[in-house]
């Protein structure tokens, strides 16, 4: 068999193409969706209504060696950690990291190559050491267990650990940069050497080089399921390394918490372990890296950890289980495309008194502000509560990286006095990432958008200066609720636009009636295998 080089068409025969399953990966992607960092409403289309055609569409490549990876979008995606401004007290510029999405036939093979790789990454992780995507198979499309039971388990290893009498110092380690940093032939080995079959290593190494725009075999693509499963995974060497020394640890992803009975010890292990990371192309973040005696040890405060319980035991018996990891993870849905056009509804019926206990106490626990917003938020979206609509749109500014969940919750309550125009006035600043304009447009998206909306929409379209993944949501909202004159704009505009863009302004045909409609079909139908599985999705008979 011919060695596999980047760049050149691959395919996967009998009998492994068969150990894809690729029905499993399509549910998993759909259920990824929703912590996309991304907003893109046409390829959720593909994924819902044109799924068959897509697998038929990657068998196809793969079995006749015609397979080729592309390039994922990329977008800069706010920290939460700021840069403080010396001397003020104040909060600066917002760090930031790459949040990325594949295209459909890339992301149903990664996921597929993950969902093999499972039962081999279960066997090598650790789980007294490893908290992070612990991995789940009910219900299938899950992949891991709930965000907030690891993140639970987490705070109970840390606790137990830091009680040993023994124990009198807690090394917390920080990764810098931890995915753009991963060896990708590392990660590769480190599978291969674990019982990840090579035909599968092979090709996966393939595609996380192809991911990578300039082909540096450094860094996976953040914020998908797979990634998640081999970020996580990447770190188990490091695990086995402090298992070797005997000293306790706990992790989770590349957050290490070491637990040492001097600071002798500490140093002596950070001896060996700050080559053994340098050799693994990983580096201390010496700023968020630190040495302090275990009574310092920061977990949840006890009473904020009573409060997030009471709220948990408060809906336990009100949502559905697969539905309730609201908490540390956004894990809402801008459309339903398998019901139709209607948004995600709401709960009227949800009792909430002991979640608006915890939101109330928002200030009492500085630092841990984020973990109560991604947790009550969804919740007051989905029992349809405005209770926290003041505290958003005072929030909204400060903490940049929770755009994407304040924006969902606030698209409940355009009606609410304010809310759209404040929506409104956040695109126009000019201070805001693409990022944030994009979950803005989105919000706006479930209301009835003004003629002067659709207007300000165009004018993000033509601004080449903009981000694709913003531009594309921008000619999607012109597609669906812009007048007919808005419309001829949008597509003697389209000749202008990337593919990406063009396949949004095709999807948004879904809108459309009549000739307008089937005009579209007959013109850009067939530009693209994009195109192509969205004339599926939208004209279902075709």
């Amino acid at each position: 068999m011919a060695e596999l080089k980047v760049g050149e068409p691959f395919g996967i025969g009998s009998p492994n193409f068969e150990k894809l399953d690729l029905a499993l990966a399509l549910e998993r992607i759909r259920n990824d969706l929703k912590t996309d960092f991304i907003y893109a409403p046409h390829l959720g289309l593909i994924y819902a209504r044109a799924g068959n055609e897509l697998k038929a569409a990657l068998e196809q490549d793969l079995k006749n060696g015609s397979y080729t990876p592309e390039l994922p979008l990329t977008i800069e995606v706010p920290k939460s950690f700021r840069i403080p401004i010396v001397s003020t007290g104040r909060l600066g510029p917002a760090y930031s990291r790459p949040g990325s999405i594949l295209l459909p036939k890339d992301r149903l093979l990664y996921q597929a190559f993950s969902d093999i790789a499972v039962p081999v990454v279960k066997a090598g992780l650790d789980p007294e050491r490893s908290f992070s995507h612990q991995l789940t198979d009910d219900p299938p499309n899950a992949m891991f267990q709930p965000t907030r039971k690891c993140w639970n388990e987490l705070q109970t290893a840390l606790s137990e650990n830091a009680a040993d009498d023994k124990i009198q110092y807690i090394m917390k380690i920080d990764i810098a940069s931890y995915f753009s940093s991963i060896n990708q032939h590392m990660l590769i080995n480190v599978l291969k050497d674990s019982g990840y079959e090579k035909w599968a290593c092979d090709r996966l190494e393939i595609c996380l080089i192809s991911f990578t725009g300039d082909r540096s075999s450094r860094g996976i693509i953040q914020g998908i399921f797979p990634s998640d499963l081999f970020g996580n995974y990447y770190m188990a060497p490091v695990d086995q390394f402090l298992s070797d020394w005997g000293v306790k640890s706990a992790r989770y992803v590349d957050d290490l918490y070491i637990f040492v009975d001097s600071v002798d010890l500490a140093e002596k292990v950070l001896r060996d372990l700050i080559p053994f990371l340098r050799a693994y192309d990983l580096s201390l973040n010496e700023n968020k890296s630190s040495i302090s005696p275990k009574t310092l040890l920061v977990t949840m405060e006890p009473d904020l950890e009573a409060l997030f319980q009471a709220a948990v035991e408060e809906i336990s018996n009100q949502v559905d289980e697969e539905d309730f990891d609201a908490d540390y993870g956004f894990q809402s849905e801008w459309e339903d495309e398998d019901e139709g056009d209607e948004g995600e509804e709401g709960d009227s019926d949800l009792t909430l008194a002991a979640t608006i206990v915890l939101f109330d106490s928002i200030d009492q626990y500085p630092g841990h502000e984020e973990n109560v917003e991604r947790f009550c938020l969804p919740l007051f979206a989905k029992a349809e509560s405005n209770h926290a609509v003041p505290h958003v749109l005072d929030a909204f500014r400060k903490r940049p990286a929770m755009s994407q969940i304040y924006c969902a919750y606030l698209a409940k309550f355009l009606d609410e006095a304010g809310v759209t125009e404040f929506l409104i006035g956040l695109l126009k600043d000019e201070t805001l990432f693409d990022w944030q304009r994009m979950w803005v447009l989105a919000a706006l998206m479930q209301g009835d958008p003004s003629d002067d909306q659709v207007k300000f929409a165009f004018d993000i379209l033509k601004d080449g200066n903009r981000h694709d993944a913003l531009r594309a949501v921008a000619a999607y909202f012109v597609g669906q609720f812009g007048s007919h004159a808005r419309r001829t704009n949008l597509r003697n505009y389209f000749p202008q636009c990337s593919p990406y863009i063009q396949s949004a302004i095709y999807a948004s045909a879904r809108f459309w009636k009549g000739a307008e409609k089937t005009n579209a079909r007959a013109t850009w139908g067939n530009l693209s295998l994009l195109n192509q599985l969205l004339t599926k999705a939208i004209f279902p008979v075709a």
